[in-house]
C-alpha cells in the first residue's frame, strides 16, 4: 500500500511542480460576471495560485459532500457499537447469575 501511494504521489507532485513553473504569470481573477471591463471585485493573482486554489476548493467540497452522504452509515456503526456493548454486558451479567453446576461443587469438597 505504501509503494502504491508513492507511485501515485510522485507523478502528481511532478505534474504540480511543472504547472507551478509553467504558469507563473499574473491573471486578473474577477468575481464580477456582468461588467468584465471594470469589475467590482478583482484580484491580480499568479495563474498557478488560481489553479491550485480551485483544486483545493474542489477537494474540500467533494470531501464535505462525501462526509455528509455517509452520515447514515456512521450512525448505524455507532448504534451497532452500542448494541454490541449492551449485549456483552448482558452476557457478563447473566453468566455471573448462573448457578454453579453440581459436579463442580462435588469436586471442591
Amino acid at each position: 500500500m505504501r509503494i502504491l501511494r508513492w507511485l501515485l504521489l510522485i507523478p502528481i507532485a511532478g505534474i504540480s511542480l511543472y504547472l507551478a513553473l509553467a504558469n507563473r504569470h499574473d491573471v486578473l481573477f474577477s468575481l464580477d460576471p456582468f461588467t468584465p471591463e471594470t469589475p467590482a471585485l478583482a484580484l491580480q493573482l499568479p495563474l498557478v495560485l488560481v489553479i491550485f486554489l480551485s483544486v483545493l476548493v474542489g477537494l474540500l467540497l467533494g470531501g464535505a459532500s462525501a462526509w455528509a452522504r455517509q452520515g447514515k452509515w456512521r450512525k448505524e456503526a455507532r448504534q451497532g457499537r452500542r448494541d454490541v456493548k449492551r449485549l456483552s454486558d448482558e452476557i457478563v451479567e447473566s453468566s455471573e447469575n448462573l448457578p454453579v453446576p453440581s459436579d463442580v461443587r462435588d469436586r471442591a469438597n
